[in-house]
């Protein structure tokens, strides 16, 4: 069975209205990307709290009058588990790798039989 055949559509709106509600939801999810990469270099100016404004603007009109998606997947299911025929969790099998020159870590998972 396809996932996306369990995804339900929500629309709270008519056409016209949903349309520009599903603009500012754009607008207040940029503005809230923009606010998180603000965050992280902890840069609460002027520009953080236009960001601030947008957001806090847009985003109740996009939840009240936009179109949302629910998922109804089975996370739980065949295919989605994390162990092995053994009944170990793959996770114990990872190491951490270390890009030198950038510093970036990652896991490896080898999901081959243990």
């Amino acid at each position: 069975m396809d996932l996306s055949d369990k995804d339900i559509r929500i629309d709270n709106s008519r056409p016209p209205l949903r349309w520009i509600a599903n603009l500012f939801g754009s607008i207040s999810c940029w503005a809230i990307l923009r606010l998180a990469y603000l965050d992280e270099d902890e840069n609460f100016g002027f520009r953080y709290k236009v960001f601030s404004f947008i957001h806090n603007l847009t985003w109740p009109l996009y939840h009240k009058y936009g179109t949302f998606y629910t998922w109804l997947g089975d996370l739980g299911g065949k295919g989605w588990d994390d162990y092995d025929k053994n009944g170990h969790p793959y996770w114990l099998y990872t190491e951490w790798q270390e890009d030198p020159v950038t510093g970036d870590a990652w896991r490896l998972v080898n999901k081959g039989d243990k």
